[in-house]
């Protein structure tokens, strides 16, 4: 395919030279800028600009081209292998943005995907901080074949892609590359007030999945601590855009064949944008209906499995409440005082004697009245109020005695959050300070947590500093606790974290937010070395680890020296290799309470091995053992096979087998038993894309776990020591299986920026105990003795000044 600019300037070789001096003189003049330290973004009114993925419009030739990328992944900060042209202007409707991606036809690689998903692609990134001053950001990227990747980025590399904008881009395969246009409104975005001129950063990157490398301009390699404050920064004059209103009304209909009941709702968001820097939200009668849903997770452990949000308003303008990076996650999941995720979740009832709850029942979602919520800043703070109220519920359950359906009712909860924040970049470096607190309201609990966070990155980029102090009331209970992460990199490539938090036996931060688990002192550190470009690697990965973790009475509750070594070869394949060591420790939670008891000293060890992924079909094989608490084997094989014939379309199949020989088992007090335990974990993806803004997607997840009793035990309560076995109790949990199945059809059309047509089938099944049953019958059965048998349309358009 022809690249239309080309045939244009092929019209005659006046008009070639002309083009080509005029193309010369703009880049000298771009370079001349960058190297003053502030860039003048071009503006240009009244852009007549096709979105199309062709650069064919004159007003491309008015703009000055930016290159100068270089390699950062692997970070050898090599000039790129090939020209990446950008061409970036603004108006008073947003920027607009063409890149033409200089590359050999044969090697471009464009899959379709949906919206935020990783797959191995090229693709074209921009950065945009909005603040000018590396405080807040938004990413954007565009994958060849018409794919929208975005995410709000905080401090430094802080990038979630739970964030979703009403950007838009197009991209064109041509002789000589691709090229895209992209077009991103200032509605969208968070600004704050300024004067005539005002300054952003930007950041471009882009992925050349052939070479498996990832270029950048600036070059900022993740092997450095520097990211947001990197970006280089352009001039703009006359922004300050007008008062934006935003309605998102909805319609949906569900069916649920498993009660025979259809039931219809209307709702809308709304936000509304009376100035560049504060949005207010908020949300009527709103529809939380199944068009996502989570991983099938089976968790006999003590602790609570986080799941992340997936609903828009409550994801729109979440930035804000993320007061630290832990709120993005970690190796246990994330510590946050708000986990919106509390918010309609399902209600809490006293279920009397003698009366029985369906599962689905008891886990169905409550309804909101409503929710509101402000986000905004001004100067050097930023702030943001989250008000929400769930309404009363009814929930159905069954008679033992007679059979017949009782109404048990559950109150609503209350929740208001709040948060403030001061950030200063005077002088280089940031430092910032800030609270947030959480309220949760109900007659039978009252639930209060404040947490003061605070963050520091030095001035020369090598050392970075976050924290939080936090403090709870429960029904008159107070707890207190605090954290702080900190990574010092002396050098590319080198990275030292050190990681310390003490929760007291009495912090409870979970009725609105989330932590693992409180009565908890750790102090762990890491070593992490990256070299590229050897003689034998392409990328090198090292990891040491010490592991110290206690519990408030001074026992060890996980101790460890990890270490990892991750190797890319230079014909795109991977192997990954780890070994663990976990000396002796205690065990404090799982007992729920009935008792502490030694866990030995254990291992475990692991390898992985990727092939190329740029390649149609690629595979993944992986085998470790982590050995049990009692020091049996606990041996776990996967398979992965990806198959993407084409750009539209793909299918992925994951398999994992799991042999456990003495599974440890809570039975309840003080009783556990070990098990024998056979487990299959496979999960099932189907995508065709009938173009690249309409999607049909299968997708099938299954957990199945065939476990016979083996040895049991009890709690020596004397002292802590080793669990006693004992013979049989008189009664036993005994043999069992798990089979827990998820299955979701869905089509979705994108009919123009955030407003989307879905029609989704969701099936879902978590049988009872068929103890002897065969993995065969346990997987059929799951499927014909459905749980969740629902069909959900539903339309959500987008409407804005």
């Amino acid at each position: 395919m022809k690249n239309p600019t080309y045939s244009l300037l092929l019209a005659g070789s006046t008009l070639v030279l002309s083009s080509v001096s005029l193309l010369h003189s703009a880049a000298t003049e771009a370079q001349e800028a960058q190297a003053s330290g502030v860039m003048q973004m071009t503006r240009i009114d009244n852009a007549d600009i096709t979105l199309d993925g062709h650069l064919s419009e004159g007003v491309w030739q008015q703009v000055p081209a930016i290159d100068g990328m270089r390699v950062i992944t692997p970070d050898t900060l090599e000039p790129a292998p090939e020209r990446t042209d950008t061409r970036i202007f603004y108006n008073d409707d947003g920027i607009y943005v063409g890149a033409m991606n200089y590359q050999d036809p044969e090697t471009l690689v464009g899959r379709m995907s949906s919206r935020d998903e990783g797959v191995q692609r090229d693709g074209y990134v921009l950065s945009i901080d909005t603040s000018g001053q590396g405080l807040y950001g938004y990413f954007l990227r565009i994958n060849l074949g018409g794919t929208l990747s975005d995410g709000t980025i905080l401090p430094e590399k802080q990038i979630s892609r739970d964030w979703d904008g009403p950007w838009d881009a197009v991209t064109q395969e041509l002789d000589n590359g691709w090229s895209t246009e992209m077009f991103i409104p200032w509605s969208m975005m968070t600004l704050p007030q300024s004067g005539e001129t005002r300054q952003v950063g930007i950041y471009t990157e882009r992925m050349m999945v052939r070479r498996n490398e990832t270029w950048s301009w600036p070059a900022l390699p993740s092997t450095n601590p520097e990211y947001l404050s990197g970006f280089q920064q352009f001039e703009l004059e006359g922004i300050n855009p007008r008062t934006q209103f935003t309605f998102y009304p909805y319609a949906s209909v569900t069916q649920d064949n498993i009660k025979n009941e259809t039931e219809a709702r209307t709702g809308a968001d709304l936000y509304w944008r009376p100035n560049s820097n504060t949005q207010l939200s908020a949300t009527i009668n709103p529809d939380f209906g199944t068009v996502e849903s989570d991983d099938v997770v089976v968790n006999l452990s003590a602790f609570e499995v986080f799941f992340s949000e997936k609903r828009p308003f409550f994801l729109e303008g979440q930035e804000i409440f993320r007061a630290t990076p832990r709120a993005n996650g970690g190796p246990f999941g994330p510590t946050t005082v708000l986990n919106t995720r509390r918010i309609g979740a399902a209600p809490d009832i006293d279920v009397p004697d003698g009366i029985s709850v369906g599962a689905a029942e008891r886990n169905a979602p409550t309804d909101l009245l409503g929710a509101g919520k402000i986000t905004g800043s001004q100067g050097n703070w930023r702030y943001g109020a989250l008000l929400a109220s769930e309404d009363d519920m009814v929930v159905q359950g069954t008679r033992l005695s007679d059979g017949e359906k009782v109404n048990l009712q559950s109150t609503g909860k209350d929740f208001a959050i709040g948060r403030l924040m001061y950030e200063d970049t005077s002088g280089g470096g940031r430092r910032g300070i800030g609270w947030i607190g959480a309220n949760l309201s109900h007659p039978d609990h009252d639930a209060t947590v404040n947490g003061v966070d605070y963050s520091w990155f030095s001035a020369d980029t090598k050392w970075v500093l976050d924290g939080q102090f936090l403090h709870s009331d429960v029904n008159d209970v107070t707890g207190t606790g605090g954290f702080f992460d900190l990574d010092y990199r002396p050098q590319q490539g080198v990275e030292h974290s050190f990681t310390g938090t003490y929760h007291d036996d009495t912090l409870e931060i979970n009725d609105i937010g989330y932590l693992q688990r409180n009565d908890f002192m750790q102090l762990d550190y890491r070593l992490g070395i990256t070299e590229s470009g050897l003689d034998n690697f392409r990328t090198l990965e090292r990891s040491l680890q010490v592991i110290n973790q206690w519990n408030t009475d001074g026992r060890p509750v996980r101790l460890g020296l990890f270490g990892s070594q991750n190797m890319t070869f230079y014909d795109n394949t991977q192997l990954n290799l780890s070994l663990r060591y976990f000396p002796p420790r205690t065990d404090d939670r799982l007992s729920r309470g009935n008792g502490t008891y030694k866990i030995p000293h254990r291992v475990s060890y692991s390898a992985s091995w990727n092939s190329d992924r740029s390649q149609p079909l690629s595979v993944n094989l992986g085998i470790g053992n982590s050995e049990e608490d009692l020091q049996a084997d606990n041996i776990n094989y996967e398979l992965g096979l990806t198959w993407q014939p084409n750009d539209r379309f793909s299918t992925e199949l994951q398999l994992e087998y799991r042999d456990r020989k003495s599974w440890l088992v809570h039975q309840g007090d003080d009783r556990f038993a070990s098990y024998e335990a056979d487990g299959w974990f496979p999960e099932w993806n189907m995508n065709y894309f009938i173009n690249a803004k309409q999607q049909f997607r299968l997708a099938m997840q299954w957990t199945g776990i065939k476990a016979q009793e083996d040895e049991y035990y009890r709690v020596d309560q004397t002292d802590v020591r080793h669990l006693i076995p004992t013979a049989k109790p008189p009664v036993t949990r005994g043999d069992f299986t798990i089979s827990q199945l998820n299955f979701q059809a869905r089509y979705r059309w994108e009919i123009a920026p955030l407003s989307d047509l879905f029609v989704v089938y969701t099936r879902g099944s978590n049988l009872p105990n068929y103890a002897g049953s065969e993995f065969q019958d346990l997987l059929f059965d799951a499927w014909t003795e459905r749980l969740t048998d629902v069909w959900v349309v539903k339309l959500r358009y987008r409407l804005g000044s």
